[in-house]
């Protein structure tokens, strides 16, 4: 329970409205048990509280203060629940932040998607279903326990026994036989998300490769695998439900039968006992829920462990204790840098030197798998080197704050996504406060003022899910706008021309040209046009630098020479 119990205590931000639902909660419960147990004394005979008037007066004010209370309780539980999961999902990705790219790069999207959504609204049920009435149960058992003791001591007992069986000891057992069920409901549930992420996002490829009804039919395999858990899950909930339900109507029944015996031994009298019979009824249905709500535990405990399993994650790079202010210099140096990812058998890089000059355009080009990409992810400090030091303007990365380091880069990934979402709000990834002027002037820059005097509704146009209503190469014109829009003083730039046929990425580097001057400048291809764009350029191979030379020419300086 100790993973719960973390859970409960990220509710104390909305700690008002979680006493209020509870409060709520309490006063409709208590209420109801009133209402009833007059109502039991009236079905027996008699007048209560002073009088036919008085009594029908409380009965009146009862009814109004139960269907109020249920309204307010409704309003309050629900409200301190949507905020209460909110607050989560803000915490989750905060968590989940500084994760990325290293320590999330073996997360699959659906999977990450799965524990941020269907996992966090599982754990609705941690307050509504089960602090609430558990709390309710707990507060309500002593007045209940009174109310009864007036017929006869041995039917309070009698009854607060059926009750604690009927709040504790069949939700335990409801527990433990739908823990297995609800957790691989959960799994599933998240395996099917997940497998549902990768149909979509491969379509192509798997339509292309006739894989489709292969995928499709691992979709319905894990669906029913997720039925199947859910159906022993109903059968646990249902036959929980029929044991508290008979447990209740029997205690009612020998609550009747007991008193019975009580009045004629003079114990007691009619009116206690329809009293304590309904009273006894209103009880039962306080503690109804409890059986389901415990049931689905082992479901809340299985989501919370994904959760954690995420938010409890150490980031491969923190933010330093004490920091340094951010350089003037836009100099990168990196010095006998050395790399393995974690688990590899071999280092991604070894020994690597190198200097870029503020203001100086240097092109990284070499095959596939040489650690051109990871020389990038090391000066945007999502890891740190094994050995050896980068430096921004002589001060070493690790020394300075993350956010003002990565303000001062701007950075055009091999895949920088287009979002679901208008053009607009893919420029203002860059820059929220961009005029539309400035976001004209950006495209216009990139190339893309023809396309968007085309576009229906100009900015504001819906471009589709992953940027599915344009072309290759627009889509990289526009990811190249949202990095030009943020105008940082350093560019890395990584394959800007992958994925883009001969001609489109001729027209890019010649858009290209003009973006670059005056900025610091690294270029990753394993192409030749792209390296038009430097002043020089660096050969890479197997994780170790082979020389640098001028554009168009061959190397200049012998393998192992500084770059």
């Amino acid at each position: 329970m100790g993973d719960l119990w973390r859970f409960l205590t990220l509710m104390r931000p909305r700690i008002g409205w979680v006493i209020a639902g509870i409060l709520t909660s309490l006063l409709t419960t208590a209420a109801g048990i009133a209402l009833l147990g007059l109502v039991g004394g009236l079905v027996v005979g008699g007048t209560l509280v002073g009088g036919a008037a008085m009594t029908g007066l409380v009965l009146r004010g009862l009814a109004v203060l139960r269907g109020g209370g249920r309204y307010a309780e409704k309003l309050s539980t629900h409200q301190a629940t949507f905020r209460v999961i909110a607050d989560l999902r803000v915490w989750f990705f905060d968590r989940a932040i500084p994760l990325a790219p290293a320590k999330l790069g073996g997360v699959r999207a659906g999977d990450l998607l799965s524990r941020m959504v269907s996992d966090i609204d599982a754990l609705d049920g941690l307050y509504q279903q089960i602090l609430v009435p558990t709390t309710v149960a707990l507060v309500l058992a002593v007045p209940v326990g009174l109310i009864l003791a007036d017929v006869a001591p041995y039917v309070a007992w009698l009854a607060l026994g059926a009750l604690v069986i009927a709040a504790i000891v069949i939700p335990a057992i409801a527990e433990a036989c739908g823990r297995s069920a609800g957790r691989q409901q959960l799994e599933h549930t998240a395996e099917l998300r997940t497998a549902t992420v990768d149909q979509i996002q491969g379509l192509t490829d798997l339509l292309a490769n006739e894989a489709e009804g292969r995928h499709r039919a691992k979709i319905a395999e894990i669906a029913g695998a997720r039925d199947r858990a859910g159906l022993r899950a109903a059968v646990v909930a249902a036959v929980s439900a029929a044991g508290s339900q008979a447990l209740g109507q029997g205690t009612v029944v020998l609550v009747v039968v007991l008193g019975a015996l009580a009045i004629q031994a003079g114990q007691t009298d009619l009116q206690s006992v329809g009293i304590a019979a309904f009273v006894v009824l209103a009880a039962f249905e306080a503690v109804a829920p409890l059986p389901f709500a415990y049931q689905m535990l082992g479901r809340t405990r299985a989501a919370a462990r994904r959760i954690l399993q995420i938010a409890d994650a150490a980031p491969a790079v923190v933010d330093p204790v004490t920091r340094q202010p951010m350089p003037s210099s836009n100099a990168l140096e990196l010095t006998g840098i050395g790399f393995r990812y974690p688990g590899a058998e071999s280092a991604v890089l070894e020994d690597i030197d190198m200097r870029i000059e503020a203001g100086e355009r240097v092109a990284l080009v070499g095959p596939s798998g040489s650690g051109k990409s990871t020389l990038i992810s090391l000066i945007l400090r999502f890891h740190d080197p094994d050995s050896g030091t980068v430096r921004l303007g002589g001060v070493d990365l690790r020394s300075l704050s993350l956010a003002e380091l990565h303000g001062r880069i701007g950075m055009l990934s091999q895949t920088s996504p287009i979002l679901a979402g208008t053009l607009r709000d893919n420029l203002a990834i860059a820059d929220p406060e961009a005029s539309d002027a400035r976001m004209a002037e950006t495209l216009e820059a990139c190339g893309l003022m023809r396309f968007l005097d085309g576009l229906p509704s100009g900015l504001d146009t819906w471009l589709g899910e992953t940027g599915a209503r344009v072309s290759g190469g627009q889509a990289r014109r526009i990811a190249l706008a949202r990095v030009m829009l943020k105008d940082a003083p350093i560019l890395l730039l990584d394959e800007p021309t992958e994925g883009l046929d001969a001609e489109t990425e001729r027209a890019l580097i010649e858009t290209l040209k003009p973006l670059v001057e005056e900025r610091t400048v690294l270029i990753i291809s394993h192409r030749p046009a792209a390296a038009n764009l430097a002043q020089r350029v660096v050969r890479m191979e197997a994780g170790r630098f082979l020389g640098s030379s001028a554009p168009d020419s061959g190397p200049a300086e012998t393998p192992g020479s500084p770059a």
